[in-house]
């Protein structure tokens, strides 16, 4: 909730520098020395990432995680020496399948078997897609028109508008990007809920009772691949925004760079000018690295996610 206050509070510091109308400011956004400063503090991706029920969801895949590597661990104390080797190559395998940072053919996979998948209601993969393309074009409307809006204004008021937008990009990064990662776990966990509906045993487990209805292949590598597929595409969507809020950043120096030079009509205001130009380009770097940092965390969360699902999806080899 607070994040969503701090969004709208710049959005509305935005029109009020926009339009020169003066917005009274809620009284509860100051109250007992909470201000703007504590409120930026606390916008950070592990606050807003706790928001949005990340740490519960992962919770979540961990315990699933745990109750099948159990069973399956079990399964392999039955095993002779030969059959042992053999189930410790297939897990690998998921692993390696699990593992984003390694090469996968998913992008080759015939979804013959799985086409269901690609067509089924994915829980929340449209969600996802809406809200990476929403928050695309959100950063980009932050950063269009920054030009002209400084069009005219003195040298300190170019700074401090310019320092505003650059604070209220990286709030807006934040925020966007913490609820995307948290929407993709939500969706992994979902799909592992629903790979467990293959096993023979899933009609007796309660876990399956809010899976997702999907058509998976048999074969368990089929299943990893799909799985990763997903993953993949959660990443890519995390760069994406990752990507147009620090190019909106780019994009808002580049204005304020020629709003300085506009601005500095002679040698004090050009030496100030100067001076202004590196602070802001400096802060500049340091949300940018901020928004990087956010993005990388993101998709970190993401494979952690993923891994969780390397003894549910193993699992459904198993007959019994």
């Amino acid at each position: 909730m607070q994040v969503l206050e701090l969004v709208g509070r710049e959005t509305v510091d935005l029109l009020a520098a926009e339009t020169g109308i003066e917005i009274e400011k809620d009284a509860r956004l100051t109250k007992d020395g909470v201000g703007e400063e504590q409120f930026s503090e606390e916008a950070t991706f592990d606050r807003c990432f706790w928001i949005y029920g990340g740490p519960e969801q992962l919770e979540e895949l961990e315990a699933l995680s745990n109750h099948y590597a159990l069973l399956c661990n079990r399964t392999k104390t039955k095993l002779s020496g030969e059959d042992k080797a053999a189930f410790d190559g297939m897990l690998k395998q998921v692993q390696q399948i699990f593992t984003l940072s390694n090469e996968s053919d998913v992008g080759n996979l015939e979804f013959n078997k799985g086409k269901n998948v690609e067509s089924a209601e994915m829980g929340n993969g449209n969600e996802i897609k809406t809200l990476c393309e929403s928050s695309v074009s959100k950063a980009a409307d932050m950063a269009a028109g920054f030009t002209a809006a400084l069009g005219g204004l003195a040298l300190d008021e170019i700074v401090q508008k310019t320092s505003g937008r650059l604070e209220a990009i990286r709030a807006e990064a934040v925020h966007r990007l913490s609820e995307l990662c948290c929407l993709g776990i939500s969706e992994l966990l979902l799909l592992g809920k629903s790979v467990l509906s293959t096993s023979p045993k899933a009609q007796h487990d309660k876990v399956m009772e809010d899976s997702l209805k999907i058509e998976w292949p048999e074969d368990y590598i089929l299943k990893a691949k799909l799985i990763r597929s997903k993953a993949q595409a959660m990443t890519d969507d995390i760069e994406a925004v990752s990507n147009s809020f620090t190019t909106g950043i780019s994009d808002i120096i580049a204005a304020f760079q020629e709003g300085i030079r506009n601005a500095s009509q002679n040698g004090r205001e050009a030496r100030q000018g100067i001076l202004q130009e590196s602070s802001i380009e400096g802060k500049a770097q340091i949300l940018t690295s901020d928004i990087e940092t956010d993005g990388s965390t993101a998709i970190e969360k993401i494979q952690d996610a993923l891994h969780h699902l390397v003894f549910v999806v193993f699992s459904t080899t198993f007959k019994n």
